[in-house]
């Protein structure tokens, strides 16, 4: 496989890994600038920079940024630090692969369909479920990735990754709260539901009682969620919730 096609792959699938690039040598080394490697989280390579104590090093230095959001650049002595007998000097520049922002909305009536068009625009890659027959009728073919099943099936098929951000909209109170308490474990970066401040109220206390979530995570909910705006559309909620995923998108990577 092409390497380039191979860090596509890695950043689509939501796979965590890191991108070292030599950028500099000097004297004997074992490969010059341009050699790139990826690091995926197991330990596993493409790719190499050259294979003995540096080659080692990198890894080690890749899997520690490995769920960073900051490019690192490390200078390597090959002969005093790492006793390789061809003693010259390399520049490694590290950059962890960020997976492509990925919004997964739990209910697909109006205000998940009209979140998904937004969504789209907005550059996340949309991942839709809802356990209603024909639902996704109406959605234009190609917006989202979507699982027409029950809630828990879908939950166990969609992969979730540290660049998920998670919503829940479904058409029962019920249904949002279990969703949210399925969904809480799952690797994300962002979680939320929609509902009134009574809805919120009685959820939090289920959440605590009925599903046995700490208190850490239950804070951890955005709820109820989107900016404060007076909302009468679909579409008008949309977009508060919208911009409530985007500021934490932005804070978060800043």
């Amino acid at each position: 496989m092409n390497f380039f096609n191979e860090i596509s792959e890695a950043i689509n699938s939501g796979k965590a890994a890191v991108l070292c690039v030599v950028i500099g040598a000097e004297g004997s080394t074992p490969r010059k600038p341009g050699s790139k490697m990826l690091v995926f989280a197991d330990g596993t390579i493409s790719g190499t920079i050259g294979g003995g104590s540096i080659e080692k090093q990198a890894i080690d230095d890749a899997l520690a940024i490995m769920n960073s959001d900051s490019p690192q650049t490390k200078a390597y002595n090959l002969a005093n630090d790492l006793e390789m007998h061809c003693g010259g000097r390399m520049t490694v520049y590290f950059e962890p692969l960020a997976a492509q922002p990925q919004l997964v909305i739990f209910g697909a009536g109006h205000v998940g369909k009209a979140l998904a068009k937004m969504a789209v625009i907005a550059g996340f890659r949309v991942i839709a479920a809802d356990n209603r027959e024909g639902i996704f009728g109406s959605w234009p073919q190609g917006l989202a990735e979507t699982y027409e099943m029950p809630f828990e099936e879908a939950a166990d098929k969609i992969n979730f990754h540290s660049n998920s951000y998670i919503v829940s909209t479904t058409y029962k109170h019920s249904f949002d709260s279990e969703v949210v308490a399925m969904l809480i474990g799952k690797p994300h970066k962002y979680i939320g539901m929609i509902g009134s401040k009574r809805k919120v109220e009685l959820a939090r206390k289920r959440f605590a009682d009925e599903f046995g979530l700490s208190l850490q995570q239950i804070d951890s909910i955005d709820m109820p969620i989107g900016v404060p705006i007076a909302c009468e559309t679909p579409e008008d909620i949309a977009i508060s919730i919208l911009a409530k995923i985007i500021d934490a998108k932005n804070t978060t990577n800043r």
